[in-house]
Protein backbone atom coordinates (compact mmCIF):
# COMPACT_ATOMS: atom_id res chain seq x y z
CA UNK A 1 0.00 0.00 0.00
CA UNK A 2 1.51 3.28 -1.11
CA UNK A 3 0.85 6.93 -0.58
CA UNK A 4 -2.46 8.57 -1.30
CA UNK A 5 -2.89 9.59 -4.91
CA UNK A 6 -4.66 12.60 -6.35
CA UNK A 7 -7.41 10.14 -7.34
CA UNK A 8 -7.86 9.21 -3.68
CA UNK A 9 -8.01 12.87 -2.70
CA UNK A 10 -10.62 13.61 -5.38
CA UNK A 11 -12.64 10.58 -4.31
CA UNK A 12 -12.50 11.78 -0.71
CA UNK A 13 -14.42 14.88 -1.79
CA UNK A 14 -16.91 12.66 -3.64
CA UNK A 15 -17.17 10.55 -0.45
CA UNK A 16 -18.12 13.59 1.63
CA UNK A 17 -20.47 14.92 -1.05
CA UNK A 18 -22.21 11.55 -1.23
CA UNK A 19 -23.15 11.75 2.43
CA UNK A 20 -24.28 15.36 2.05
CA UNK A 21 -26.50 14.41 -0.89
CA UNK A 22 -27.94 11.45 1.02
CA UNK A 23 -28.67 13.73 3.98
CA UNK A 24 -30.40 16.27 1.72
CA UNK A 25 -32.52 13.56 0.08
CA UNK A 26 -33.41 12.13 3.50
CA UNK A 27 -34.55 15.53 4.74
CA UNK A 28 -36.48 16.42 1.55
CA UNK A 29 -37.47 13.53 -0.71
CA UNK A 30 -38.90 15.98 -3.24
CA UNK A 31 -35.34 16.78 -4.30
CA UNK A 32 -35.18 13.38 -6.03
CA UNK A 33 -37.91 14.33 -8.50
CA UNK A 34 -35.88 16.91 -10.39
CA UNK A 35 -33.45 14.47 -12.00
CA UNK A 36 -33.52 13.23 -15.59
CA UNK A 37 -33.82 9.44 -15.83
CA UNK A 38 -31.57 9.02 -18.88
CA UNK A 39 -28.88 11.26 -17.41
CA UNK A 40 -29.07 9.46 -14.07
CA UNK A 41 -28.75 6.03 -15.71
CA UNK A 42 -25.76 7.21 -17.75
CA UNK A 43 -24.15 8.51 -14.56
CA UNK A 44 -24.75 5.19 -12.80
CA UNK A 45 -23.23 3.30 -15.72
CA UNK A 46 -20.24 5.64 -15.78
CA UNK A 47 -19.59 5.27 -12.05
CA UNK A 48 -20.00 1.48 -12.41
CA UNK A 49 -17.26 1.37 -15.03
CA UNK A 50 -15.05 3.61 -12.88
CA UNK A 51 -15.51 1.17 -9.98
CA UNK A 52 -14.62 -1.75 -12.24
CA UNK A 53 -11.48 0.10 -13.31
CA UNK A 54 -10.57 0.84 -9.70
CA UNK A 55 -10.93 -2.86 -8.87
CA UNK A 56 -8.80 -3.89 -11.86
CA UNK A 57 -6.08 -1.46 -10.81
CA UNK A 58 -6.28 -2.32 -7.12
CA UNK A 59 -7.48 1.17 -6.10
CA UNK A 60 -9.37 -0.12 -3.09
CA UNK A 61 -9.37 3.22 -1.27
CA UNK A 62 -11.03 4.82 -4.29
CA UNK A 63 -13.65 2.06 -4.40
CA UNK A 64 -14.49 2.68 -0.74
CA UNK A 65 -14.57 6.46 -1.18
CA UNK A 66 -16.84 6.27 -4.24
CA UNK A 67 -19.51 4.05 -2.66
CA UNK A 68 -21.65 6.73 -0.88
CA UNK A 69 -21.90 8.78 -4.08
CA UNK A 70 -22.67 5.65 -6.11
CA UNK A 71 -25.28 4.60 -3.57
CA UNK A 72 -26.97 7.97 -3.78
CA UNK A 73 -27.25 7.78 -7.57
CA UNK A 74 -28.59 4.22 -7.33
CA UNK A 75 -31.32 5.47 -4.99
CA UNK A 76 -32.12 8.34 -7.37
CA UNK A 77 -32.23 5.93 -10.33
CA UNK A 78 -34.49 3.43 -8.59
CA UNK A 79 -36.72 6.27 -7.39
CA UNK A 80 -37.10 7.64 -10.92
CA UNK A 81 -37.78 4.19 -12.38
CA UNK A 82 -40.36 3.43 -9.68
CA UNK A 83 -42.04 6.77 -10.36
CA UNK A 84 -42.20 5.99 -14.09
CA UNK A 85 -43.79 2.59 -13.46
CA UNK A 86 -46.63 4.04 -11.42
Amino acid sequence: MGMLTTLDIGNFFLFVSGFLMIYTAYKDREVLQGYNLAGTLLLIIGISFALIFYAEQGYYISIFLTMPNYGYWLVVGFSLIRKRLR
